[in-house]
C-alpha cells in the first residue's frame, strides 16, 4: 500500500460555487510534502492527479477526507479531467475513525483536527486572522500554502499516533 495524506483549501465549501485554492499532499513513505497551486484551477488539478498517478499512491489519508475527495471529484466533473486512479484509491478518513473508535460500537463526537492536535501534541493549526477565502481574494497565497502544509503535518502526526496505539491490536 502506497499512502499519502491529502488536504485541500477552498474558496467556498460548495464545490459548485467555489474553487480549490491549493491541494497539499504528503508522501507517507518519503515524508515529502508538496502543495499544488496554480491560478488556473484545471491545470492545478491535472498536475496533482498526474503526480498522484506517477507516484503510484493507492491510499488517501485525511481528516474529513471525504470532503476533499468530493470537492476534487466535482471539479474534475466540471473540467472533464480523468482521475488517474485517484477515486479508486482506498480512503482512510481519520475523522470517521475518531467517531467510531472500538470498531463502530461506540460513537463519540469526532472533534476537529485542531482540537485533536492541541490535545495530543500541544499545538494546533496556525491561527487565521482572516478566512482562507479572504486571504485568497487578497492574494495571500503563500499564507494559505503554509496553512495547508500545517494541516498535512498535523494529519500525519495524528495518523502516526493512531497507528502506534493500534500496532499490536490484531
Amino acid at each position: 500500500m502506497k499512502s499519502c495524506i491529502v488536504d485541500i483549501e477552498v474558496e467556498n465549501k460548495d464545490p459548485k460555487f467555489g474553487r480549490i485554492i491549493c491541494i497539499g499532499v504528503k508522501d507517507i513513505e518519503t515524508g515529502k510534502t508538496l502543495v499544488f497551486f496554480d491560478e488556473n484551477e484545471k491545470t492545478m488539478i491535472e498536475d496533482f492527479l498526474e503526480y498522484f498517478h506517477k507516484h503510484g499512491f493507492n491510499e488517501i489519508i485525511g481528516y474529513n477526507i471525504l470532503f476533499d475527495i468530493r470537492f476534487i471529484f466535482v471539479r474534475c466533473l466540471k473540467y472533464g479531467i480523468a482521475s488517474n486512479g485517484f477515486f479508486s484509491a482506498k480512503h482512510t478518513d481519520l475523522m470517521e475513525f475518531m467517531k467510531s473508535v472500538n470498531k463502530g460500537r461506540v460513537w463519540i463526537k469526532p472533534g476537529t483536527l485542531n482540537e485533536w492536535a492541541e490535545f495530543l501534541f500541544g499545538s494546533g493549526k496556525y491561527p487565521l486572522s482572516e478566512s482562507v477565502k479572504e486571504k485568497f481574494w487578497k492574494g495571500k497565497i503563500s499564507e494559505i500554502i503554509e496553512y495547508n502544509k500545517r494541516d498535512l503535518e498535523l494529519t500525519y502526526l495524528l495518523w502516526k499516533r493512531i497507528k502506534k496505539v493500534l500496532e499490536n491490536d490484531g
